[in-house]
């Protein structure tokens, strides 16, 4: 019990100092939104621009280095801002499928033609999340409001405009300055204890849940490989590079490519942690879009390279 209270403190130790540089930047840049109210002129600047943000938000995703958890206090920033569902979906599907990094390892690893299909697959899916979420939207399938407890900030004005009026300059920037530290501090309250519990899964099924079991399942190179690597993807924890070498061995016990690329999408994007870092933030519809996005691409991806290969 000692040893495993060690190794999940150390875990989350280790993955908090890791995720601290984002997180932080994440929730200064919200607050600095919010206590400024630049949420309209963030709406405006995205107002008929939604199709073309869509494919930039899916290409800067595969270019993140973001993990599925840690992309999330990015993701509740910039719904706090303002800025549309769609080119949001679009980065979060692809930010924890991909990054240059793991491109790099997954071409040296495990070969050309899997490191290819694994991007295509990833802007893919990403593109196609955009545009679905985009039309969803559209149709108002979708309410406006999207975060639980908008995030946890104040939902005060920053300054309100009689007071303004009698404060000097430096009484209005103290007071800014203030209202700044409130938001911050509420936003990153209701993120980061989300973030810890997500951690603290993820080196529980990291301790306890074998990866031999995955490799008996589907290494057999069965017809529903792809639709049980994504399955399989929800205990089995891996991140987009973590899962790279235990592909490697799942391909060397004869798993097939296509099952291969449905685990390395499946794993990365639909964890446990992930998920319960994602429920956590935004109400239940774009939870199942984003889990409906990342299994159906997943499955999808896997039979169509079975197919080409």
């Amino acid at each position: 019990m000692q040893g495993t209270i060690y190794y999940v403190a150390q875990f989350v130790f280790n993955a908090s100092v890791s995720l601290a540089p984002f997180f932080l930047i994440s929730v200064s840049v919200a607050s600095l939104i919010k206590t400024f109210e630049l949420e309209k002129n963030l709406k405006k600047a995205f107002h008929g621009k939604q199709a073309a943000s869509v494919t930039v938000a899916a290409g800067a995703g595969a270019l993140s280095p973001l993990c599925s958890c840690g992309v999330i206090p990015a993701i509740a920033a910039m719904l706090a801002a303002g800025i549309p569902l769609a080119p949001i979906m679009s980065f979060w599907i692809t930010s924890p499928l991909m990054s240059p990094e793991s491109f790099v390892l997954t071409y040296s690893v495990l070969g050309k033609d899997l490191a290819l299909a694994r991007l295509i697959a990833t802007l893919a899916i990403g593109l196609v999340a955009g545009y679905s979420t985009m039309y969803l939207v559209r149709i108002g399938f979708i309410e406006n409001e999207i975060l639980k407890n908008n995030a946890g900030m104040s939902e005060s004005r920053s300054c309100c405009q009689e007071k303004q009026a009698l404060m000097t300059r430096k009484e209005k920037w103290i007071a800014m300055a203030s209202q700044f530290l409130v938001n911050a501090k509420d936003m990153g309250i209701f993120i980061g204890k989300y973030i810890l519990i997500a951690f603290v899964l993820e080196a529980l099924i990291v301790r306890y849940v074998p990866m031999e079991w995955v490799g008996r399942i589907l290494g057999s190179g069965n017809e529903a490989g792809p639709l049980l690597a994504a399955l399989l993807g929800v205990p089995a924890y891996s991140s987009s590079i973590s899962a790279i070498p235990v592909v490697r061995g799942l391909m060397d016990l004869g798993m097939d490519q296509g099952t291969a690329l449905s685990f390395l999408i499946g794993g990365a994007a639909t964890s446990i942690p992930a998920m319960a870092a994602v429920f956590s933030i935004v109400k239940g519809k774009v939870f199942l879009l984003y889990l409906s996005y990342s299994m159906l691409g997943a499955v999808t991806a896997g039979y169509l390279f079975r197919l080409i290969v």
